[in-house]
């Protein structure tokens, strides 16, 4: 008898899975070197193999429908992580000695970025392995987004499992649709309703969550671009069916969005004056009282303002923080001078991507700006 092949591990089946699924979403394929593929990819992979381990199913016999219903948020997809990898000896703690590639995946889906470091460089990398020919290599940062590409969020510090579970939620959703469905863009008309007859453009597509059986329905329905209604529709599922009239972005000539949106030529709003910008930073900051009132009388009868962001950083869980520094500077005169420029500082915490209630803190120098932070971070 032929010897029988060892039974595939259940992380690399998870992986298997979720690397074909992100595949199938991205036109080129899943990249290796690309940070959002990774992450998407890593998002799917870990709830696949959790919901294995919990529900002691094989890997390819937990279907689509559970797997987007944890993705619902990254506080759903958390959850059911830290709740069952540990039971099944996996040690999430950040401290946890190399070698077990679950445990690593979610430390790379749980890490923190730093947004300004060096990107990758290809002259540098060649002079950096030549040197080590030497028996000295130069202490050099991570590169930014540990040397990959990235699109998606570029700019954010944060964890990769907050900034993309929900394009993780795309993948599977992708592998939904294809079995029943239409996908975003696809070209539909209505079948029957109050817009029987009308053409548009799938902008997005709903579903039924059942926190019940913990799975997902549908698609439920489709938010629709129609031709000839101003804004989108929301419109059942079994109410519209694929045409092939047009292909995106064209419409047809004398519908109502056949040109330019309303309003894309109207004149802008005026630019708010130095004393209403001081007024919304002062009411959102949790301690306005630093800003003395020469000061402000200082700023209010300001020419300009400008403002730039010195710093966007944030730490891991569990003291789990994101921190942006904004630099507001206001030029006293109409003319710019160093000396006739007044400088406020602000410092915007957060607790976790989505925190919809951010913390504001004012200083007055760049030197404040260290001691300040760490007492927004830490509780000190």
């Amino acid at each position: 008898m032929p010897p029988r092949s060892p039974a595939p591990d259940p992380w690399s089946e998870a992986v298997r899975r979720a690397t074909d699924a992100t595949a199938a979403d991205q036109p080129g394929g899943m990249d290796e070197q690309c940070w959002d593929d990774v992450a998407m990819r890593g998002i799917v992979a870990t709830v696949l193999y959790a919901l294995h381990l919990r529900e002691r199913r094989p890997v390819d016999a937990i279907g689509w429908p559970a797997v987007l219903w944890q993705l619902r948020d990254d506080e759903r997809v958390t959850e059911l992580v830290t709740t069952v990898l540990p039971r099944a000896g996996h040690d999430l703690s950040r401290t946890a000695a190399p070698g077990d590639p679950v445990t690593e995946c979610w430390r790379w889906l749980t890490r923190t970025w730093d947004p300004h470091a060096p990107v990758k460089s290809a002259f540098l990398q060649p002079a950096l392995s030549h040197s080590s020919y030497s028996g000295w290599v130069p202490d050099a940062p991570e590169p930014r987004w540990g040397g990959m590409s990235r699109g998606i969020a570029r700019g954010l510090p944060d964890p990769a499992l907050e900034v993309c579970t929900h394009w993780a939620a795309g993948v599977v959703q992708r592998q939904m649709i294809t079995e029943r469905g239409h996908h975003a863009l696809d070209r539909v008309k209505v079948t029957s309703g109050a817009f029987t007859g009308h053409r548009g453009y799938v902008r997005d597509v709903g579903w039924f969550f059942d926190d019940a059986t913990e799975t997902v329905h549908g698609p439920a329905g489709y938010v629709v671009d129609l031709d000839d209604v101003e804004g989108t529709q929301d419109i059942d599922a079994d109410q519209v069916e694929a045409c092939a009239d047009l292909h995106w972005p064209h419409r047809p000539e004398g519908t109502l969005k056949d040109g330019p949106p309303p309003g894309l030529n109207d004149p802008l709003p005026p630019a708010k004056t130095c004393a209403e910008d001081l007024r919304e930073l002062l009411d959102r900051a949790g301690n306005p009282d630093v800003v003395p009132e020469e000061l402000r009388r200082a700023v209010a009868a300001a020419h300009h303002h400008h403002h730039l962001e010195l710093d966007w950083q944030a730490s891991p869980a569990p003291q789990r923080f994101t921190w942006r520094v904004l630099h507001h500077w206001y030029q006293l005169t109409e003319h710019y001078a160093d000396d006739q420029r007044a400088d406020l500082y602000e410092v915007v915490v957060t607790r976790y991507l989505r925190d919809a209630e951010p913390a504001h803190h004012l200083a007055l120098s760049k030197d404040e700006l260290p001691g300040l932070i760490a007492r927004c971070t830490t509780g000190a």
